[in-house]
């Protein structure tokens, strides 16, 4: 999974969860984050400038920034996703959280043959509606990035977003997940926020 963001003069790319205690090495204006081994981030600096933000990285991109890892002695580990990451998405079925009196564990379909398991609290979940799913490696308006997880235990993959989480115009300052018109678009399908900002939500 890779997700890039760019802030000031630097290109932030995440690789897995930020970690509090992880440890940092520099080489020719790029820093590595790592734990255990394991990269979590780079940070290169100086860079081109590109859009501010959240950034859908390119195949050719993704190979100049490995060949920046290989000169400054880095792996160039950097793979290209091109896998949406706001998907149309249907509550095939939920049960109660078994450690949680507002939570339930939702079996979601997220394309016509894949389904993921989702640990939600919204109060308007329900079986049969199509929704949002946020999927790992979706960066949120507020700058939250989405990874897999466990919620009490649970374990839970990506997350079913509320209008104002999406930052649609006129989104209710309500919790509760986006419930779509059938007619909105196919399961699988992107998320298209352009069509989402002309829906209309009761407030």
């Amino acid at each position: 999974m890779l997700v890039a963001d760019y802030n000031s003069d630097t290109l932030i790319t995440f690789l897995a969860p930020e970690e509090s205690d992880s440890s940092f090495e520099t080489k020719k204006r790029i820093t590595r984050i790592y734990k255990n081994g394991q990269t979590l981030a780079y940070h290169f600096t100086g860079i081109a400038p590109l859009d501010k933000g959240p950034i859908k990285l390119t195949t050719k991109k993704i190979k100049e920034l490995n060949e920046l890892l290989l000169r400054a002695e880095f792996k160039p580990e950097l793979v290209y996703d091109p896998a949406a990451k706001f998907v149309i998405a249907y509550v095939d079925s939920f049960v109660k959280h078994p450690d949680s009196d507002h939570m339930h564990v939702a079996q979601v379909k997220i394309s016509p043959k894949k389904s993921v398991q989702i640990v939600s609290g919204s109060p308007n979940l329900r079986q049969g509606i199509k929704t949002v799913v946020c999927l790992p490696g979706a960066i949120m308006p507020s700058g939250k990035i989405i990874w897999p997880g466990k919620l009490r235990g649970v374990d839970s993959y990506g997350m079913m977003a509320a209008p104002k989480e999406l930052g649609l115009k006129g989104a209710p300052d309500r919790p509760g997940m986006i419930i779509l018109p059938d007619s909105f678009g196919e399961i699988g399908e992107a998320f298209d926020f352009i069509k989402g900002n002309e829906l209309e939500f009761n407030n």
